[in-house]
């Protein structure tokens, strides 16, 4: 079972929500089972998995340009939101993760739910060879940071779509605004955080 915040969420947004639904179901309970082995998710965190994990990550879905853009996911550990993006029809997308064993977690979950994506198992500072339209990272690291890092794969019209908890003002607070521009929407999980929209100007 899904929660009813997530299936009313997913029915009115998406002409296939079923689908996605079905999905996002078999993700769970594969994320669940994994995670038994492996430090995918906080324990803490998996009894209000739909809300604080699925429902946070498809909540960016209105803030993400056109499907056949390119969509890179950084730092995406268990899939969130990379796979929560495939899952609702992204394909020219990539998915960058370090950790080998998440990867194959990764390519394990592509595999079993028929899912379309590229896994990068490097670090993203080792990334230099693909332009992207659109960078998403959630719990990964700081504004600044992710700057930073993506600073060879990113163009003038590439857009950030970042989850951020309570942290997001002290972050905002050390990025150049001659340089950038953001705008920060709330987040329907959680009054403390925030989606922010970047670019650079």
């Amino acid at each position: 079972m899904l929660n009813e915040k997530l299936v009313k969420f997913c029915d009115d947004n998406f002409d296939d929500g079923q689908l996605i639904l079905t999905k996002l179901y078999e993700y769970k309970k594969i994320l669940i089972k994994e995670n038994e082995s492996m430090n995918l998710i906080g324990k803490s965190t998996i009894d209000d998995l739909d809300q604080r994990h699925l429902l946070d990550c498809i909540q960016i879905f209105k803030y993400l340009p056109h499907q056949n853009k390119s969509l890179m996911d950084i730092g995406t550990g268990a899939g969130l939101p990379g796979i929560i993006l495939s899952i609702i029809g992204f394909k020219n997308l990539h998915l960058v993760e370090k950790s080998p064993k998440k990867s194959f977690f990764l390519e394990n979950c592509k595999l079993r739910l028929g899912l379309n994506f590229i896994v990068h198992n490097k670090s993203i500072t080792e990334i230099s060879d693909i332009n992207v339209d659109c960078i998403t990272a959630r719990a990964f690291a700081s504004i600044e940071k992710i700057i930073f890092m993506t600073k060879k794969i990113i163009n003038k019209q590439t857009k950030f779509i970042l989850l951020k908890g309570r942290s997001y003002l002290t972050e905002l607070e050390t990025i150049n605004s001659k340089k950038y521009y953001w705008k920060t929407y709330p987040s329907i999980t959680s009054n403390e955080s925030k989606i922010i929209i970047m670019g650079t100007k």
